[in-house]
């Protein structure tokens, strides 16, 4: 999946909006999870928006060279382990960090 920087935060939200729209309900509570807790954690005051680009291109190039064979079984794994319920959520209701205890 190719990935367009967006330069302005309405093309951000836009495009957020469309990978959203395409997710099934369970999915995009996760990712209303995950922005929660970003909003909670914003970025270190040392990293620049260049540095996460320089980041986000590196992230890219790796992904773009996995094999598709060895991602999909990583993929099936993970769903296997949601699917017997056994991880547990990372954030809170409010999106604040889960600690848990077992």
């Amino acid at each position: 999946m190719a990935t367009k920087v967006r330069n302005t935060q309405e093309e951000l939200v836009k495009a957020i909006a469309d990978i959203v729209s395409e997710m099934p309900l369970a999915r995009a509570f996760q990712l209303y999870q995950f922005a929660l807790f970003l909003k909670t954690h914003p970025l270190p005051t040392e990293e620049t928006y260049e540095a996460v680009e320089t980041d986000e291109a590196l992230w890219n190039a790796q992904f773009a060279a996995t094999e598709d064979e060895k991602l999909a079984a990583l993929v099936a794994a993970v769903e296997a382990e949601i699917d017997e319920e056994g991880t547990l959520p990372m954030f809170d209701e409010r999106g604040a960090f889960a600690e848990q205890k077992r």
